[in-house]
């Protein structure tokens, strides 16, 4: 079997997990920072999670399932790579699993997200590059500086 590329993205914010936490689970957050997402799921494990965007003016959907979740520590989901028709076939192969840990005390919160499943090392530099933007727009929008537009 071969052995995935991970890709892997740490960041200290300045704001309590709690908030961080919020961030990461709150629709209206999450468009936020990562611009023109609409994200829908129960918040639970074993519930499905779904993210509707755009790109080039192609609509778009990304699915996947919450496999762990212990709020303000611990938030995974495998996702599919993004979907441009409703009878796109999505394979196993075509999934990634995300880790998001958070730890820290008080004012400060370190996220740690890792991510599984990417078959190539230009789909290793897309993956950790969007992550690296998103969860920088999340520090930015927490701490009250600017988000970088996703486009």
């Amino acid at each position: 079997m071969v052995e995935s590329l991970v890709a892997r993205v740490l960041v200290t914010i300045n704001a309590p997990r709690a908030n961080v936490w919020n961030a990461l689970v709150d629709p209206e957050k999450i468009k936020q920072y990562i611009l023109a997402s609409d994200v829908t799921s129960e918040w639970r494990q074993g519930s499905s999670i779904v993210w509707k965007s755009e790109f080039q003016g192609k609509p778009f959907e990304i699915r996947g399932t919450i496999l762990r979740l212990e709020p303000q520590r611990l938030l995974e989901f495998d996702q599919s790579r993004p979907i441009f028709r409703a009878s796109q076939v999505v394979r196993p192969a075509d999934y990634h699993r995300v880790t998001i840990e958070l730890s820290g005390e008080g004012a400060r919160t370190h996220l740690s997200l890792i991510e599984h499943g990417n078959a190539t090392e230009r789909e290793l530099a897309h993956s950790q590059g969007g992550w690296q933007l998103a969860l920088g727009n999340m520090k930015a929008l927490l701490e009250g500086t600017s988000v970088v537009p996703m486009r």
